[in-house]
């Protein structure tokens, strides 16, 4: 019998292959799950899980094809002949003050287009002081119906997203059902029927087995996408929970996901979230985005590793520095983390899409270490993009 632990994240995929079930541990709140191979991930109680879509819902995400671009190093990547004139030195420098993006100088403590970092675009209506997008939301409220622990998880999504300067989330009353639903039949059923993100026909409340059959029976007529779960019942806590993990922050801030819905319910001595997503309108593909995003304070400095499956851990074990996300469909070769103005590297963790298949167009990197209080710190990639900002510890 394993004894029961803090609250973690748990993580499922359903792409066909390794579907999670999972049942709750007699006397925990959380649950603990089985692959499909029989395997037993973790027995830990979970505070939250995820769940993917499987191939046959419509596969990765929108704008996570294989179109991705590659390294240009290799054989025949520059055969030609070396020219003997004089070096090319490039542009000249930008003026004090202005960072070259997309080959011109911009202010990026003042352009909406660029504001903090080069491609992160301010909301309609926003102005960009400092660095930092202010005012002009340009989100949807959501809609009519729609509980306030709905509305909550909807605001801290967007504040988030709007940081970042990716489209809003746009939360739909279909999906709303659906999320609410899965939450009813969590806590109406007793451990019998409680299985994580799937349901058990027979059970009370049951609509389907998987997610994306529950937004169809819902009337969702999109392309479901992801499901997140915590077992707290707060709307704007379970999107924090999420935003503050690895693998769930995901959904919650892809710019390739723009649909979602939320439903919360406690009874029976158990409490649920559960937010669904689809993936809405279109977003570029070129599209870039970071989290912590640009001059972003009061960001935690550490991370407690409990998610399901659990990220790598550093050399030092958990906890690990908080997590860095990059949003990008392109390849990231270079990777650095530093206090900003001193220029010696911070050995961290790195993942990429070809390291798990729970990523598509995210990478991922986080300290071997909780970083230091108050303090801002500067991320700087490079590959098909060049990507440079600070963010500011708590």
């Amino acid at each position: 019998m394993h004894d029961c632990l803090p609250p973690r994240l748990y993580l499922s995929i359903a792409l066909g292959l390794a579907v999670l079930v999972t049942t709750p541990l007699s006397g925990c709140v959380g649950i603990v799950g089985t692959l499909d191979d029989g395997s037993v991930p973790d027995p830990g109680a979970d505070s939250s899980t995820i769940v993917r879509t499987d191939a046959g819902d419509g596969g990765a995400l929108d704008g996570a094809s294989d179109s991705r671009p590659g390294s240009d190093s290799g054989p025949g990547a520059d055969s030609g002949p070396v020219d003997s004139a004089a070096p090319d030195t490039g542009p000249a420098p930008c003026p004090a003050g202005e960072t070259r993006c997309s080959g011109a100088c911009r202010n990026t403590n003042t352009d909406v287009n660029n504001c903090g970092m080069c491609g992160r675009i301010c909301a309609t209506g926003a102005t960009c002081s400092g660095g930092l997008c202010m005012g002009g939301t340009g989100c949807a409220p959501a809609p009519g119906g729609s509980t306030a622990a709905a509305t909550a998880a909807l605001e801290a999504t967007n504040e988030a997203r709007l940081g970042m300067g990716v489209p809003c989330m746009e939360m739909i009353t279909e999906i709303n059902a659906a999320a609410q639903n899965h939450c009813d039949y969590y806590v109406a059923g007793g451990a019998s029927c409680q299985a994580s993100h799937s349901e058990i026909m027979g059970c009370p409340g049951f609509t389907g087995e998987r997610f994306s059959t529950r937004m169809r029976f819902a009337g969702y007529t999109g392309s479901p996408a992801f499901e997140d779960m915590h077992f707290i019942n707060s709307g704007a806590g379970a999107v924090r929970g999420w935003i503050d993990s690895v693998w769930h922050r995901t959904p919650v801030l892809s710019p390739w996901v723009r649909h979602a819905g939320y439903g919360g319910a406690s009874g029976g001595g158990s409490s649920c979230d559960t937010m669904d997503f689809g993936r809405g309108p279109s977003t570029p593909s070129d599209t870039t985005a970071v989290y912590p995003y640009a001059n972003q304070t009061g960001v935690p400095t550490s991370f407690s590793g409990r998610e399901g499956p659990p990220p790598p851990a550093p050399p030092t074990g958990w906890p690990s520095g908080y997590p860095i996300t990059i949003f990008v469909n392109g390849s990231l070769t270079t990777h650095t983390l530093t206090v900003d103005g001193d220029a010696t590297p911070i050995d961290h963790v790195w993942i990429t899409p070809s390291d798990s298949t729970l990523l598509t167009s995210e990478y991922y990197m986080y300290a071997n270490d909780p970083l230091a209080s108050a303090t801002t710190y500067r991320v700087h990639v490079t590959g098909s993009v060049d990507l440079e900002w600070t963010f500011t510890t708590r």
